[in-house]
C-alpha cells in the first residue's frame, strides 16, 4: 500500500527475509502451493492486459508498525511500475485479484500524475481535472474503511490535493488509497458497483488518460 511504501522500503533493507522453499527440503508441499499461486497471479496479470515480467510473487512476509499498531503488507507498487505481492498461504484467488486490482491503479495514479506534474498549468490534464478540488474530495472521504485510515491519518494543514505530494504533505496518501479501493471494489464487484459516483468519475477519468498515455 502506497502510503507505507518509504517505510516498508526501509524494513526490506533492514530485515533479512524468507527465503522460497525449495523442493526435497521437506517443504515440497509449500513449494507447489507457492508455485500455483505464482501461476495464478500470472493469469491475473494476462487478465489485466499486464506485463507478467513487472508483477512479482515474494515468499517474504512484510510486518510493519503505523500509528502504533501493527499490520501485514499484502504488497506494493513503484512508480517505474513494478508490483510485488507478497505471499500468504491462506489468501484466496479472489482475495489476490483484489491485492492486485489495488497495486495496478496505483501504478496507474503514478504515470497519470507524472504527466500532470510534466505539462504546463493550463495543460489538459490540469483543465480534465480541474473539477476535483481538494475542499470536495476531503468532503467525501474514503469509500473503505481502509482508504478513511488514510484521511483519519492526514496530517497536512489542508485537505490533499491530486497528484500532490501527499505523503510529504501531510504523512499519508487518502487520495491516492480511495482510488486503489475504488479498483479493488471495480474488480470485486464489477463495474455497476455501488460505490460514490465522483471516486468512481475520477477513477475511470484516470484509467482512460492511463491508457491515452500507453499509446
Amino acid at each position: 500500500m502506497s502510503v507505507l511504501r518509504r517505510w516498508l522500503g526501509f524494513f526490506r533493507r533492514v530485515q533479512q527475509g524468507a527465503v522460497a522453499p525449495k523442493a526435497g527440503t521437506g517443504d515440497d508441499e509449500t513449494s507447489a502451493k507457492f508455485k500455483k499461486k505464482q501461476q495464478k497471479l500470472a493469469a491475473l496479470c494476462r487478465e489485466f492486459g499486464y506485463d507478467v515480467g513487472k508483477v512479482t510473487l515474494s515468499p517474504q512476509t512484510r510486518a510493519f508498525d503505523y500509528l502504533g499498531q501493527s499490520f501485514t503488507s499484502e504488497g506494493q507498487s513503484f512508480p517505474d511500475g513494478r508490483i510485488e505481492i507478497y505471499c500468504d498461504p491462506n489468501m484466496s484467488d479472489a482475495r489476490l485479484g483484489c491485492c492486485l486490482a489495488h497495486e495496478l491503479q496505483h501504478v496507474r495514479y503514478f504515470a497519470v500524475r507524472d504527466a500532470y506534474r510534466a505539462e504546463r498549468a493550463d495543460g489538459p490534464l490540469h483543465r480534465r481535472f480541474a473539477k476535483y478540488a481538494p475542499e470536495l474530495l476531503a468532503a467525501l472521504r474514503g469509500v473503505s474503511n481502509y482508504s478513511n485510515e488514510h484521511w483519519d491519518a492526514w496530517k497536512g494543514d489542508a485537505p490533499p490535493k491530486l497528484f500532490a505530494s501527499e505523503l510529504e504533505t501531510g504523512e499519508s496518501e487518502p487520495i491516492n488509497e480511495t482510488i486503489a479501493e475504488v479498483a479493488k471494489a471495480v474488480y470485486n464487484w464489477g463495474p455497476d458497483v455501488r460505490i460514490n459516483s465522483l471516486w468512481k468519475e475520477l477513477h475511470d477519468t484516470i484509467n482512460e488518460e492511463y491508457a491515452a498515455l500507453q499509446q
